[in-house]
This record gives C-alpha cells, sequence and structure tokens, in this order.
C-alpha cells in the first residue's frame, strides 16, 4: 500500500493553489501547473504575491468562450462603465484589454487542452511572446486555442460559478493559497 501511495505522489507533481473573490460570484480555486508552464506560473504568482490583481475587473466576458481579467487599467472603471461599454465581435471593450505589467513572458506551448475551466495566458498574437497579466477562464470547449495560447492552470474549487462572471465584475482579491 506504501508503495502504491508513494508512486502516486511522484506522478502528481506539487502546484501552487491561487484564491481568487470575484465580487457577488464567489471565491474561486485555480490550481496552476509549473510542470506544464514553469516560466507563466512563476510570473502569475509574482503578480499575485503583489497584489497586483485587486481590484482589476473582468474586462472581457463571451458566454460560452471565455471570462479575461488582468489589465491594471480596467482599476480605473466603474463595474457599471464596462457593463455600459460597448463590445466589439470578441467581446473587447474599447479602451480596455492593452494594459500589463510590462514584463513579458515566452510561451510555453503544452499538451493541455483548453477545456472548461482551464486557465490560459492571453496574447497579442497566438503563440507569441506576449504574454503578461492577462488571463482567461475557458467557458467551454476551446481546442481550437490548443497550441496557440498557453493553458497554466484549472479551476478546481467554483467551476460551477464561473459561467456566472460578467463583464465589470471586479477581483476583489487574489492570493496564494498554497
Amino acid at each position: 500500500m506504501l508503495a502504491i501511495l508513494l508512486a502516486l505522489a511522484a506522478q502528481t507533481p506539487d502546484r501552487p493553489v491561487v484564491e481568487m473573490n470575484v465580487y457577488q460570484r464567489g471565491v474561486f480555486e485555480i490550481e496552476l501547473m509549473p510542470d506544464k508552464a514553469p516560466k507563466t506560473v512563476a510570473h502569475f504568482l509574482a503578480l499575485v504575491d503583489k497584489g497586483f490583481y485587486n481590484g482589476i475587473l473582468f474586462h472581457r466576458v463571451v458566454d460560452n468562450w471565455v471570462a479575461q481579467a488582468g489589465d491594471p487599467l480596467s482599476k480605473t472603471w466603474t463595474r457599471e462603465e464596462a457593463l455600459k461599454a460597448p463590445v466589439g465581435s470578441y467581446g473587447e471593450v474599447k479602451g480596455l484589454g492593452d494594459g500589463g505589467s510590462g514584463t513579458t513572458i515566452p510561451f510555453e506551448d503544452n499538451d493541455v487542452s483548453h477545456q472548461p475551466g482551464t486557465v490560459g495566458m492571453a496574447l497579442e498574437s497566438p503563440a507569441s511572446d506576449t504574454g503578461d497579466s492577462q488571463f482567461f477562464i475557458n467557458l467551454a470547449d476551446n481546442k481550437r486555442l490548443d497550441h496557440k495560447y498557453c493553458v497554466f492552470g484549472k479551476v478546481t474549487v467554483g467551476l460551477d460559478k464561473i459561467k456566472t462572471i460578467r463583464r465589470g465584475d471586479p477581483i476583489v482579491w487574489m492570493r496564494r493559497k498554497r
């Protein structure tokens, strides 16, 4: 029995967990995948540890596709302004979605598919070294994004509430759990 437990432990890498409290939606837990995207996870955790995401809005939410946040420019918008703003064909809001922390990371391709609840790094163009602070949560099976955007985490708690996130919802706080 001990040998089986040790073998299972060896197969399951230590994965940090981040808690994210979204206004009126609840607390979600995201298990990060440093074994699949080490540079992306390290960069994301450094931003979490600095409190970078606290107060940032989900600026792009497209039903049955993605919910995206991470643009620090959204801190200057109210929830109501983001809700009322016209959106483009990809759910983008004019004036939001271009900001970041100022430090880009290399694209890390991996074998993790963009399934509901997985978390990907937003990029200026597919498979480019332009990732920074913006991330998205897949709300549907988005396999067409595989090998174009890096999956670096997955929602493990609150997945049933992910689809309730709306444009303009602020991240109250985000912190490392373990």
